[in-house]
């Protein structure tokens, strides 16, 4: 059976009580129902009909509290499935750095296995990155599906504000969730970005790498490079300056592996030799001994130069002593002495060894990403005005300079 609907069912109680008065004054007023009888009546059909409004207040009041109910629920449900979507994110998220790492290995170990192979190597690297790319959609659909569901929430939230039984407690919570997500979404988003990055930097210096070993083709294996050593990038800027110009003098600020690509590449373009300047006799003694596992001794000379104080500046750099012999320099790779020495420590390469260089000499300063480099090029710069600089994309920057035509 079909029940009225609260306001309706008002209405007609009202319409009753108000009907059922004027019949019982109009009855009273023929003398067929006494005074005190219409009293009784007309006291009995009130009592109904406040009782009706009672009974109408209450529907309305268990109509409200439903309501209540059903968006709180769907608030419940908004919660759980963003605590679901948090929980997929963190299940993607977690442990990713250490399979990028572990990729990032893998890529290494096939690269060196492949010693002499030619560009085409290059196919299987660019697959793996495709991999790593895709990883990274799949971690930004996961936060797209996040903030959707953020948006959800916000929407709850101010539903719930309307209600009157939310409480402050809840409210804060919803509040917090919201603030959390925030923060989540802009860390992942940075995340990605960085990963991007990395992804790219990787795939141009494992492009340098192998362009560099198809071109010179080492006879032994190499230390890696990157890190504290030059960058694949810098050392094929270099290379081609060896190939093109025939530097006949090649004179290295620190020593290492470079020292011997260096080697091999003076030894099948230039003719000539590379001097590698090392304050730590240590590392000296054991670049020496990698000089000599390929077989480019004759070629590459590692020179121990301990550091001494350099001009009234009192700038710790190479011994000048042991570059008196030198003249005629071709090429200038300022490479050391390590940045953890003094905030100018390579600033004396120039004052130093220009006077030593060819009139076409180049000069290559790396790490100038780093302030106290860019603080020694920028000063080369004022104090040399015949030399004129050139920033070069290097991985950790490099500044490319050459003395003005004329």
């Amino acid at each position: 059976m079909r029940t009225l609907p609260p306001r309706l069912l008002l209405i007609v109680s009202a319409a009753f009580a108000g009907l059922a008065m004027i019949t019982l004054v109009l009855l009273s007023a023929a003398g067929i129902v006494g005074p005190a009888s219409a009293v009784q009546i007309a006291l009995s059909i009130a009592i109904l009909a406040a009782a009706a409004v009672i009974l109408v207040g209450g529907r309305r009041t268990d109509g409200k509290a439903l309501r209540i109910d059903a968006r709180t629920k769907r608030q419940d449900a908004a919660l759980a499935r963003t605590e679901q979507t948090l929980a997929q994110l963190a299940t993607t998220l977690d442990g990713l750095p250490g399979r990028l790492e572990d990729a990032g290995r893998h890529q290494a170990r096939v690269l060196l296995s492949a010693l002499g192979e030619d560009r085409m190597e290059l196919t299987t690297q660019t697959d793996r990155l495709a991999q790593l790319a895709s990883a990274v959609s799949r971690v930004d659909a996961t936060v797209r599906q996040s903030a959707d569901d953020l948006d959800d929430l916000r929407k709850l939230r101010h539903d719930h504000e309307q209600l009157t039984g939310l409480t402050g407690t809840a409210l804060q919570a919803v509040r917090d969730v919201a603030e959390r997500l925030d923060v989540l979404g802009g860390a992942v988003r940075d995340g990605q970005a960085d990963l991007e990055k990395s992804a790219r930097q990787n795939y141009s210096q494992l492009e340098a790498l192998i362009d560099i070993r198809a071109l010179l083709q080492p006879r032994a294996p190499l230390p890696p490079l990157r890190g504290w050593a030059a960058s694949p990038d810098v050392l094929r800027l270099l290379i081609e300056r060896i190939a093109v110009d025939r530097a006949k003098i090649v004179v290295e600020c620190g020593s290492g592996s470079s020292s011997v690509w260096l080697g091999y590449a003076v030894q099948r373009f230039g003719g000539g030799r590379v001097v590698a300047l090392e304050h730590d006799e240590r590392f000296a003694e054991a670049s020496r001994d990698l000089v000599l596992a390929h077989g480019l001794q004759d070629t590459v000379e590692i020179r121990h130069a301990p550091l001494t104080s350099w001009s009234a500046e009192s700038i710790p750099w190479y011994d000048p002593r042991a570059v008196e012999d030198l003249s005629g320099i071709g090429l200038l790779f300022v490479d050391g002495p390590p940045g953890a020495a003094a905030p100018l420590v390579r600033y004396p390469a120039v004052p130093v060894l220009l006077p030593r260089c060819a009139a076409d000499a180049w000069i290559v300063l790396d790490d100038t990403n780093r302030p106290a480099e860019r603080e020694v090029a920028d000063r080369w710069l004022r104090e040399y005005p015949e030399l004129a600089g050139t920033a070069h994309p290097a991985e950790k920057g490099a500044m490319v300079l050459r003395r003005n035509a004329g």
